[in-house]
């Protein structure tokens, strides 16, 4: 019998990308594409496949034929026609059937998609001479250096009133959702488009194990600080690009080292980074 659910990630169309050097090196063979991390989306795809032990999902994804038959499938939808952005649901059988679902979606600034860095809270910045500018000025809590992740209205970040047990539909991200839609009922979040995330809390040791739609960042020992894969959460394509290229550290985060009204941040592959406020009262 086939399993009753399917593995998926959530990645961004955006022409804009098409002339980012960076989106680049994440595409089939290396050449412009329209699509967020395109590389990345497909692994964590795979990954889960692997767990799961589909194996005909695992031959329509891997090596770089792999990649090459996703954004061939992906270019068969017509919104690759549209100018505007796009938030795309790649969805894998478990006989390799590759799908799409879209709709369209907000314009972002690719200092939001691809940051130089993410700018540390307001507390922890306090003006002083930057070697960001060769000493000549410095920063203040308001200032922002050339490609920082730009903060706009902050989302509110509230925690679950209940625990979550980690499980495979945790750390692998499948159309088994039941777990993130009742966390979010449980806080009061009943429509997606509003700027708010709830945080899923381990009930094996209460530590936080990402948001519901995305991976979380705080600001922990001078860094900013994701919960690692083993308090339960899923591997973001954002969150894995942060780590890799040193922006972020991976660290436990137990839900009652939150302050409230903390500064953090959330990612994901369709928005990238978004600046946040924790709530707890």
């Amino acid at each position: 019998m086939a399993p009753d659910f399917q593995l998926f990630s959530s990645l961004r169309y955006d022409p804009i990308l098409l002339s980012n050097s960076v989106n680049t090196q994440l595409s089939p063979g290396k050449q412009p594409s329209p699509f967020y991390m395109l590389e990345y989306h497909r692994d964590r795809i795979l990954q889960a496949a692997e767990h799961f032990g589909w194996s005909q999902a695992i031959a329509a994804l891997e090596g770089t034929e792999g990649l090459t038959r996703l954004a061939s499938k992906l270019e068969e939808y017509s919104f690759v026609k549209s100018l505007t952005p796009f938030r795309v649901r790649v969805l894998v059988a478990h006989d390799g059937t590759i799908t799409a679902e879209s709709n369209s979606t907000l314009a972002v600034s690719l200092e939001n998609l691809y940051p130089a860095r993410i700018p540390p809270p307001q507390a922890a910045a306090p003006a002083k001479v930057s070697p960001l500018t060769g000493g000549a000025l410095t920063l203040g809590d308001n200032d922002t250096v050339a490609g920082d992740a730009r903060k706009g209205e902050a989302w509110t970040i509230l925690a679950d009133s209940a625990k979550t047990t980690p499980n495979p539909y945790t750390t692998y991200k499948t159309t088994s959702r039941g777990m993130y839609n009742t966390a979010r009922e449980r806080v009061g979040i009943v429509d997606l488009t509003l700027k708010k995330e709830v945080l899923l809390v381990s009930d094996q040791d209460d530590a936080i194990m990402e948001g519901s739609t995305t991976s979380v960042f705080f600001w922990r020992n001078g860094k900013w600080t994701t919960p690692p894969i083993s308090s339960g959460g899923q591997g973001g394509t954002t969150r894995r690009w942060l780590l890799e290229k040193g922006l972020c550290v991976e660290e436990v985060i137990k839900i009652d080292s939150l302050t409230d009204g903390e500064e953090c941040w959330i990612s994901n592959g369709v928005r990238g980074m978004n600046w946040g406020k924790v709530k707890l009262s």
